[in-house]
C-alpha cells in the first residue's frame, strides 16, 4: 500500500510529543533512505500525521489520520544494524523507547514482524519543527 511520500506517521499515543515538538528522533525498520520503499531524503520537508486509526500493509488497510499537520524537516537520516545503537542515538525518541530492547518491542509491536526479516538493520530518521502545529 502506497501513503504519501511526502508525510511521515505518528501514533496517537505520541500526539503530544509531537504537538509540543519535542519528539526530534524516529527509527524505522529496514532502509528507509529514498528511495527505497517509505523512504525520506536529508533536508526534505514534509508533514508529520498523526494517526488516529492505524492501518495494515498486509491487508491493504490505509491509517486514518486526524487533522493536525505539521511541517518538519530531516535533519539526519542513517541505516544502522541494531547492534551498532547506542545511547545517544536514542536522544530526542520518545520516553518509550530509549534502549534497544525498548526499540526493538516497540518496533515488533507496530510492524507485527521481528526485526531479522529486516536484515537487523533500523533508520534512525533525525528532524527538527519548521512551524506551529496547524490542522487541514
Amino acid at each position: 500500500m502506497d501513503l504519501p511520500r511526502d508525510e511521515m506517521a505518528f501514533r496517537k499515543r505520541y500526539e503530544s510529543l509531537v504537538v509540543d515538538q519535542k519528539l526530534t528522533t524516529v527509527f524505522r525498520p529496514g532502509n528507509r533512505v529514498f528511495p527505497n520503499f517509505r523512504g525520506y531524503k536529508r533536508d526534505e520537508v514534509i508533514t508529520a500525521r498523526i494517526i488516529e486509526v492505524p492501518g495494515c500493509d498486509s491487508d491493504n488497510i490505509a491509517p486514518q489520520f486526524n487533522d493536525i499537520r505539521m511541517p518538519i524537516q530531516i535533519a539526519h537520516i542513517e541505516i544502522l544494524k541494531v547492534g551498532e545503537l547506542e545511547e545517544e542515538h536514542f536522544l530526542g525518541s520518545s520516553p518509550d523507547v530509549q534502549s534497544v530492547a525498548e526499540l526493538l518491542e516497540h518496533l515488533t509491536g507496530i510492524y507485527q514482524r521481528p526485526i531479522s526479516e529486516y536484515g537487523d538493520e533500523v533508520t534512525r530518521i533525525a528532524f527538527s519543527y519548521l512551524r506551529e502545529v496547524r490542522t487541514a
